[in-house]
């Protein structure tokens, strides 16, 4: 008796662990890095330079839609080329911290906009990303449900120095 009742404990520690975990929500790393392109006339140009620069071509370029995007996959960080023009204005590259839930995007974005100080590059954003293929598309509010797809909340606020600080939820890669 006393062995199965340790099996049982082995067996619904992680259950346990990961409720525990799931309390609050806490930020993890999501590993993206984005380069805003001037145009999609200049996408190819880009995509050849790092296509050199990392040694590799892109892992995936997107040319459907208004705003074509390449994505390169490096040692477990995603590199985005983005010809999206939200992204022009951007300085330097974004790093992105992840939220477990749009929810939690939401309320942190509430959460730092009650403080006059803090500025954002933007507001905040919203689309339907296709789970099934990866690709993420604006949402078309007449758009009906689509299986496969959830909904993704980002923005970027400046902290102090001016730095861009970006936060978003990834339905492809959740934090842990």
């Amino acid at each position: 008796m006393k062995n199965v009742i340790w099996g049982l404990l082995l067996l619904l520690w992680p259950v346990v662990v990961q409720a525990q975990d799931r309390a609050a929500a806490s930020f993890s790393a999501q590993k993206t890095l984005l380069y805003p392109v001037r145009s999609a006339d200049r996408l190819p140009a880009a995509i050849a330079w790092y296509t050199d620069f990392f040694g590799k071509p892109p892992t995936r370029v997107e040319n459907q839609g208004p705003y074509p995007y390449a994505v390169f996959n490096v040692d477990a960080t995603e590199v985005r080329l983005e010809t999206n023009p939200r992204f022009l204005r951007l300085r330097e590259p974004v790093f992105y911290w992840t939220l477990p839930t749009p929810q939690d995007v939401v309320a942190k974005y509430e959460a730092l906009s009650a403080n006059r100080a803090n500025k954002f590059n933007g507001g905040l954003f919203r689309k339907m990303r296709h789970l099934d293929d990866h690709r993420a598309t604006e949402l078309r509010p007449e758009a009906g449900a689509v299986e496969a797809v959830a909904e993704v909340r980002g923005f970027i606020v400046l902290d102090p120095e001016g730095n861009q600080i970006g936060v978003i939820n990834n339905p492809v890669y959740p934090p842990k």
